[in-house]
């Protein structure tokens, strides 16, 4: 392999000039040597270059000076649209800016775009100044500081050539300057600077680079983790609902899910996701430099910024999420716009994606704790912490108010926006102030019931329902709107308010204690119970004329009715749909849909799949035009259920719903009729895996039992008797007698008689134990 000999100083100014087109007479001239002194460069250059022709020479030229950009030392992930984007705009403008909040991948982004071209890097991170940071990499000098940029614009104009400025944060005027410069002399030059804001300079073409997706189809921020831990070490277990977990912890933001993942090489995927749920700790590593840690990174973000802006920056990262401009205007000492649109320059705080009126911003998790990291002893977090809180009290109160008849979009699209505060506020009330809580819980609980469940405010429901105080201080409405929204995981919590509604010695309390314990028994599988108590609350809720809770006892007595066996499905519609009327009336079309989704469920199970699949057709219809993603789920299921033709892509799509929202009892029914019409019999043993343990954290008793007995059938069907006579003799244990009839009739009589053998043999141990074990010393007896 050939090895080029160095290049003197002079040949390396000659082999510039030359790419820059200049006869020897002209290179002479401009150096003020003689013709011949250069006529002896230039056989120098061929004999070192390998070349004879001047145009190989001045292809050498080009890569001599293009040559300059840092290898890659590992794969470039999840940038495929923003590379194509800045090569794009590069073949039209001549000078790009990307920006970005830290550890966002500007850098990488910039290289990457540089190895695609004949390209010249330069480093401003530690340079004190930019003209002689780039005439350094260009190996240029000049007489007098008033030249060197007139001795750089000559490097460049050798050739099509690219001038990376990287991280030009602490030199923007000076940044300027010198590429408005180097753009004036040099026709041919393009330039590329990263920065985390934009420089504000005429010509200026800026790519925003935003962090990782890390949901969706195959995320790149996913990608990116699985990537890197793979380089960390090739025996860790990369559990890709844990995977997905850490990346929405971290934003999506590249430096920190690489730190993360290297530290896989001596931490758990799951002991790591716990830790990053507490702190950012986890990712911080001894001795790095800027761009290997994250607090580094901030650091440098924090000493650049005006004292104003600190202070800004301080106030708005106490609180726990998102904002808007009121919000921000609530917590900062002066108007939110000018501070807010600086901060965003600075790509220090983020737009929330979508059209969203008005606008909400978000600052990402890590930076939020960096920043309150700093001034924890200054109660400015306790003090932002109670505004914010009680602002959005009052927000979720409003919003509760009008969401019995207030489906839009928009405003659903509000209400998933501001979940995360309005959890964030309930866990500040249930924690500082009990008194004012249980009013903020019903609104949270009216809203999850009206507009879907989501995970984290429903976790923040039942932490105020599991708090006796709070409990205690409910009045009938509100122990009945918490019930409600926690039927959806939380069954045994609905007995438990039941009891604090039976404490209210009025009409209202007994009716809220009669339809809480319908629904818990409901719920639990238990219809007579069930509908002992409907007669009850009926009775009471017809007396007070309240027409949407009329209409929810009778959608409630139409469920147990449902469950119960032998029961006329004429009736059971015929209640069901006396409900959907009362709710009409009410004006609430959610539960006029959720309740046509019941009757269309019933409809599938009860073998009427035309009524089915057009009551199903209409279900999704109304639930893509309000964009309600779990009543969508209800829709397809009901769809699959009754056979429609795009069961599988429904299946899917209800499965994948119901995981999201915490629908558990919704999602073991995805999963049994998931498992009903998957061919591949161990696929089918691992849903019903899946099914049995939701039912289990569900609550529900029958889907429990119809999963575990679908699993008895698959197990036998497979050839594995010992286990089947296991999962037999188990299912005996918790449900008795009532296994049997949901068996298959060809189920091998050996498992019965195994089943048999393993309760006998327990029993016979249990009876030597207790003839072997040693009496209590304080037996009577002895």
């Amino acid at each position: 392999m050939h090895r080029q000999p160095p290049l003197t100083r002079r040949e390396q100014a000659t082999l510039q000039a030359v790419g820059r087109r200049l006869t020897n007479a002209e290179i002479a001239d401009e150096f003020g040597v003689s013709a011949r002194t250069v006529e002896s460069h230039i056989a120098a250059l061929r004999r070192k270059l390998l070349v004879e022709s001047r145009a190989e020479m001045i292809e050498a030229a080009q890569r001599q000076l293009g040559t300059q950009v840092p290898s890659a030392t590992d794969s470039f992930v999840g940038r495929a649209a923003e590379l194509a984007e800045a090569d794009d705009v590069l073949r039209g403008a001549r000078w790009l800016t990307v920006t970005g909040p830290a550890g966002v991948g500007k850098t990488r982004l910039a290289l990457e775009v540089a190895r695609r071209r004949h390209s010249v890097v330069v480093e401003l991170e530690h340079a004190d100044d930019v003209l002689p940071a780039v005439a350094s990499a260009l190996g240029t000098t000049a007489a007098s500081p008033g030249s060197l940029l007139a001795a750089c614009a000559i490097a460049l104009s050798s050739g099509h050539l690219l001038l990376v400025l990287d991280n030009a944060d602490l030199l923007i005027p000076a940044t300027t300057a010198v590429v408005r410069g180097l753009l004036g002399r040099v026709d041919s030059l393009r330039v590329m600077t990263t920065c985390r804001t934009p420089l504000h300079s005429p010509g200026e073409h800026v790519l925003e680079l935003a962090a990782l997706p890390t949901d969706g189809p195959a995320p790149s921020a996913v990608e990116l983790f699985v990537h890197r831990a793979r380089a960390a070490s090739r025996t860790t277990t990369l559990d890709p609902d844990l995977v997905a977990s850490i990346c929405q912890r971290l934003d999506g933001i590249p430096l920190a899910i690489e730190l993360a993942a290297a530290r896989t090489r001596h931490v758990e995927l799951a002991e790591l996701d716990r830790r990053l749920a507490e702190s950012f700790d986890a990712l911080t590593v001894d001795g790095a430099t800027r761009h290997g840690t994250l607090d580094n990174a901030f650091d440098w973000s924090w000493a650049v910024l005006p004292a104003n802006l600190q202070s800004a920056l301080t106030q708005l990262a106490c609180l726990p999420r998102t904002f808007d401009l009121d919000l921000a205007a609530a917590i900062l000492d002066e108007p939110p716009e000018p501070a807010v649109s600086e901060l965003l320059d600075r790509s220090l705080l983020d737009r929330m994606p979508g059209p969203v009126e008005p606008p909400r911003y978000r600052m990402l998790a890590a930076l939020r704790e960096y920043v309150v990291r700093q001034h924890a002893d200054t109660g400015l977090v306790a003090e932002v912490a109670e505004r914010h809180a009680r602002l959005h009290r009052a927000i979720a109160t409003e919003m509760a108010t009008a969401a019995r008849t207030d489906d839009r979009r928009s405003t659903r699209v509000r209400a998933h926006l501001l979940c995360p505060e309005i959890s964030a506020a309930l866990r500040w009330f249930v924690r500082w102030d009990q008194h004012e809580a249980p009013a903020l819980a019903a609104a949270v609980a009216i809203g999850i019931e009206q507009y879907g469940p989501d995970a984290d405010m429903v976790r923040s429901l039942i932490d105020a329902a599991a708090a006796p105080d709070i409990l205690a201080g409910c009045d009938a409405y509100q122990l009945l709107a918490i019930g409600h929204a926690l039927s959806y995981s939380a069954v045994e919590t609905i007995a438990v308010l039941a009891e604090y509604a039976a404490r209210q010695d009025d009409d209202l309390g007994r009716l809220a204690h009669a339809q809480l314990l319908a629904m818990h028994h409901v719920y639990r599988s238990e219809p007579e119970q069930a509908l002992a108590h409907c007669d009850i609350a009926e009775s009471l809720a017809t007396t007070r004329g309240d027409r949407w809770l009329l209409a929810w006892v009778r959608q409630t007595r139409g469920m147990a009715l449902a469950r119960l066996t032998g029961a006329d499905p004429d009736n059971v519609l015929g209640v069901l749909e006396s409900a959907l009327a009362g709710y009409a009336e009410a004006g609430d079309a959610m539960h006029v849909n959720n309740t046509r989704y019941m009757m269309a469920a019933y409809a599938a199970a009860a073998g009427r799949a035309e009524s089915a699949l057009r009551w199903a057709e209409d279900c999704l219809r109304y639930a893509r035009e309000v964009d309600h993603a779990l009543e969508t789920g209800h829709a397809v299921l009901t769809r699959a259920t009754a056979g429609g033709a795009t069961r599988r892509r429904d299946l899917n799509e209800a499965t994948q719903i119901f995981r999201r929202a915490g629908d558990l009892r919704c999602l073991a029914r995805s999963l049994l009729l998931e498992a009903e019409h998957t061919s591949d019999v161990l696929t089918r043993l691992d849903l019903l895996q899946d099914a049995i343990e939701i039912t289990d954290a569900a609550g529900d008793p029958q889907l429990a039992l119809h999963a575990a007995t679908v699993r008895i059938a698959a197990l036998a069907a497979l050839g594995r008797k010992h286990d089947a006579a296991v999962a037999y003799g188990a299912a005996h244990s918790r449900f008795g007698d009532p296994v049997d009839p949901l068996l298959p009739a060809d189920l091998p009589a050996a498992l019965v008689q195994d089943r048999l053998a393993i309760t006998e043999g327990r029993a016979q141990a249990r009876r030597d134990e207790a003839r072997f074990s040693v009496p209590s010393t304080d037996d009577p007896r002895r």
